[in-house]
């Protein structure tokens, strides 16, 4: 088998941080996230999240969030002071916020995450309804990642998206205006709770974005699905709902078969219409230019928010949904992330 470009073409430079703040967008912030996953299923971690604070270039907006398969949470959320994006050397390969620290060891390929902090105990169903509600607890993370199929950009992977990102539409503004991609990835790392200690290795997906964006009052849900198998094949795609009657959804997405990245299309999206902290049937269809293929998926573990997500413009608010799901292609399974978000008023809820 060939061997991987993880750097997909772009230059390495493209992966590392920028200093110096564009003060004259009032809408940009960059941004990195890594979801990662157990592939025993004992503890995961639906995303671990900072971006900046448009206006505020002192502090950065922090997102941290376990999940167990019982139902179990420890979660935290809100803005923490900025860390310098430069290291020890002067180059800028830093992206932390608080007790939270992203590090770029070489572009595309490899970086870790060490978090060392307080986050609170709750469960899922109480975060279904509502804000975290529990004791805090010590925790320390730390991870490494390995790329593991290269990255896909943003607004490149369809002629729609190609189309929608070229003006201002509603899908450019709620992706965000600007370099966004993401790449899936392999995970080792250890997790502290108070003396609880949890080994694991499995998979991810890390994202990096430098982009205007401004969906407040515009954005109409979401699913966001990826993961890589044992074999290196690796889907992952992002949907918004239909704008409005006659319209079709937002859909943009990939399929890597180990060597080549194909561009996809997902006839068969699993829409958030129930919230519950249980098992759900997430399954999909993609198709490329060669083949269909259908991928059984089900929830393992899961975790709610409502604070972080925009209302509609009569004020409904959104619930979303961040957890991980186990994915069947074929003979294969992997552990990989689900993103969902609705508005409540379209949602049922209980077990």
């Amino acid at each position: 088998m060939p061997e991987i470009n993880f750097t997909g073409g772009l230059d390495p430079s493209m992966d590392l941080m920028v200093p110096d703040y564009p003060k004259d967008d009032p809408h940009y912030r960059e941004s990195v996230s890594i979801w990662f996953f157990d592939d025993a299923n004992n503890i995961q971690f639906p995303r671990f999240l900072i971006e900046d604070i448009p206006g505020q270039p002192e502090q950065r907006l922090s997102f941290y969030n376990i999940a167990f398969p019982d139902g179990r949470a420890l979660v935290s959320y809100g803005p923490q002071p900025a860390l310098s994006m430069l290291d020890e050397r002067g180059r800028p390969t830093v992206y932390g916020a608080g007790p939270l620290a992203f590090r770029c060891l070489e572009p595309f390929r490899t970086w870790t995450a060490t978090f060392r902090g307080q986050l609170t105990e709750t469960r899922a169903e109480t975060l279904i309804h509502g804000a975290p509600e529990g004791p805090r607890r010590e925790v320390t993370v730390e991870i490494e990642t390995r790329s593991a199929a290269p990255p896909w950009i943003s607004g490149t992977m369809s002629a729609q998206a190609r189309e929608l990102f070229g003006r201002d539409s509603l899908e450019h503004s709620f992706v965000g205006k600007g370099f966004r991609y993401e790449q899936t990835v392999l995970v080792t790392g250890r997790c502290s709770i108070e003396g609880e200690r949890y080994e694991f290795s499995g998979r991810g997906l890390r994202v990096h974005r430098r982009s205007s964006r401004n969906p407040a009052g515009k954005f109409r849900g979401h699913v966001w699905q990826t993961t890589v198998f044992p074999s290196g094949r690796a889907f992952g795609y992002t949907a918004f709902p239909p704008a409005g009657p006659g319209n079709r959804p937002f859909v943009e997405g990939f399929f890597f078969d180990g060597e080549t990245m194909w561009p996809a299309d997902f006839p068969r999206i699993p829409w958030m219409t129930h919230a519950a902290p249980g098992p759900q049937d997430v399954s999909l269809t993609l198709a490329t230019e060669r083949q269909e293929i259908r991928i059984a998926a089900e929830v393992l573990a899961t975790n709610f928010s409502t604070q972080r997500m925009a209302a509609s413009s009569d004020g409904v608010p959104l619930l979303q949904q961040q957890g991980c799901a186990l994915y069947h292609l074929g003979d294969e399974q992997a552990v990989g992330m689900i993103e969902r978000s609705n508005f409540r008023d379209q949602l049922t809820f209980g077990a």
